[in-house]
């Protein structure tokens, strides 16, 4: 039997339990003020405020479970890229709350914000047969009956359909302006604490004045206060989709290692990315997978791109690629065993 309270029986699990509450605790109350969950988790991702394995419990626990979003979920039957005419029409959708979960297989839950541009620009593209959940919640109680159009429309602007009656999701802007922060109080200032000083003896020599006693002005140089380092974003994105083209005459075992010893090179000196490729319209989880006599051949066209918090490095990647493509491959064979090829 599992002990669904097992991860609360160390501190160190209390205290995450208890920072992911408050977290979802705090999202319930900036929804209610009609704030839109995937702004509020993106904010949060570049703050480095929430895990990427967090998204998804509080996906079910804050949009399924609490709040009763109606849903739909899907896999594309092509790629969707081209964003500008489906967020500028939702964008005018004031009665409705939309929220589209995108499941990337190497980047993990992305939610968007249909209406926001900034969000689908960061995503770039949807694959094909990759899952997509739409969720969509009236604003107003009085609106609910709209929630079943206004998810059919979204499904059919996402399948490049015009969508019929689309004004009446229109109306006066709902979602209310952020409310500016609060001024912090002016500090009171405060009499000096009065303290008794004790006469010396007789004989003694005086003691030195008080820092506050008027005395010759002694020029005091002050040390520049250090700059604030800039912290880095917590959000993963990815690159475009860049081309390499195969110059030998097929792409053979002996380009596939060249491959294999150029990513794992890459990802050692840039930790935390990941390289993604792609053939023949398909991901190709595993490099071997490339190899198969006759598959690959001369002028094909792989492509590849690259994930991660702060991307690094490509160019060159690319260029690398491209030579372990070629008749140059085994360059990239000579390492040592048990040992990274040091290319970046």
């Amino acid at each position: 039997m599992i002990n669904d309270y097992l991860s609360l029986s160390t501190r160190s699990g209390f205290n995450k339990s208890l920072s992911h509450f408050r977290m979802v605790t705090d999202i319930v109350k900036r929804l209610g003020q009609r704030e839109n969950l995937a702004n509020i988790v993106d904010a949060l991702e570049k703050g480095k405020g929430v895990e990427k394995s967090q998204i998804g419990p509080i996906l079910n626990a804050v949009v399924i479970d609490r709040l009763g979003y109606a849903s739909r979920s899907f896999n594309l039957t092509q790629d969707l890229s081209g964003f500008d005419a489906l967020q500028g029409e939702v964008n005018l959708w004031n009665r409705i709350d939309l929220l589209i979960a995108y499941h990337h297989p190497q980047l993990g839950i992305s939610l968007i914000n249909p209406k926001d541009k900034s969000h689908w620009e960061t995503i770039r593209e949807i694959d094909r047969d990759e899952l997509v959940v739409l969720y969509v919640r009236s604003f107003e109680e009085q609106d609910n009956g709209l929630v079943g159009e206004a998810l059919t429309g979204l499904y059919d602007l996402l399948h490049g359909r015009k969508v019929n009656g689309a004004a009446t999701f229109g109306g006066a802007r709902s979602v209310a302006p952020p409310k500016p922060p609060p001024a912090a109080p002016a500090p009171t200032p405060s009499a000096p604490a009065a303290t008794t000083r004790l006469a010396p003896p007789a004989g003694a020599p005086a003691p030195p004045p008080p820092p506050s006693s008027p005395g010759p002005a002694v020029a005091k140089t002050e040390e520049p206060a250090p700059a604030p380092a800039k912290a880095s974003g917590g959000k993963v994105r990815m690159t475009p989709k860049y081309s390499v083209q195969v110059s030998n005459e097929l792409f053979h075992n002996g380009n596939v290692e060249a491959w294999k010893n150029i990513v794992e090179s890459y990802k050692t000196k840039f930790a935390g990315m990941e390289v993604h490729i792609f053939h023949d319209g398909q991901k190709v989880n595993n490099i071997n997978a490339l190899f198969k006599w006759g598959k690959v051949k001369h002028g094909d066209v792989i492509l590849f791109c690259v994930s991660g918090e702060e991307i690094k490095g490509v160019a060159k990647l690319q260029r690398y690629l491209y030579e372990g493509a070629s008749l140059r491959f085994e360059h990239y064979l000579k390492k040592d065993v048990n040992k990274v090829l040091n290319l970046f």
